[in-house]
């Protein structure tokens, strides 16, 4: 299998900021209950991505809408499912893509501590 990436909308379409121009907006106003990733969920997914061969270096992705609105205890179980199920000597990286508004200093600095590489759009 050639190696790929993964890209996990952990909030799906759900954002803090509403800009007008979002594809997103749309959708969003008809959805009453606001989708988010179980953990059962995120370890079945990690663990499944982790079982193919990558040539030992995985590559996730993490957007939204915001993906932030997750909190720091979901990307705490990231990054402990991350190291649970990673094959002996491989590499690991993360990236997300946030609009930083929701971002504590306690969350840059575990994004920090990890090496996760955050984008930040410019919105609002």
């Amino acid at each position: 299998m050639k190696p790929f990436s993964l890209l996990i909308k952990p909030a799906s379409a759900d954002c803090n900021l509403r800009c007008e121009y979002c594809f997103y907006i749309d959708h969003l106003e008809n959805v009453k209950k606001k989708p988010r990733m179980s953990d059962e969920i995120l370890e079945i997914m990690i663990k499944s991505y982790m079982s193919t061969d990558q040539n030992k270096q995985y590559s996730f992705g993490w957007q939204g809408g915001e993906p932030t609105l997750m909190g720091i205890d979901f990307f705490k179980k990231v990054v402990e499912f991350q190291l649970k199920y990673a094959p002996p000597g491989s590499s690991i990286s993360n990236g997300l893509q946030t609009n930083a508004t929701l971002i504590t200093e306690e969350m840059a600095k575990f994004f920090g501590e990890y090496k996760f590489l955050v984008g930040v759009s410019l919105d609002g």
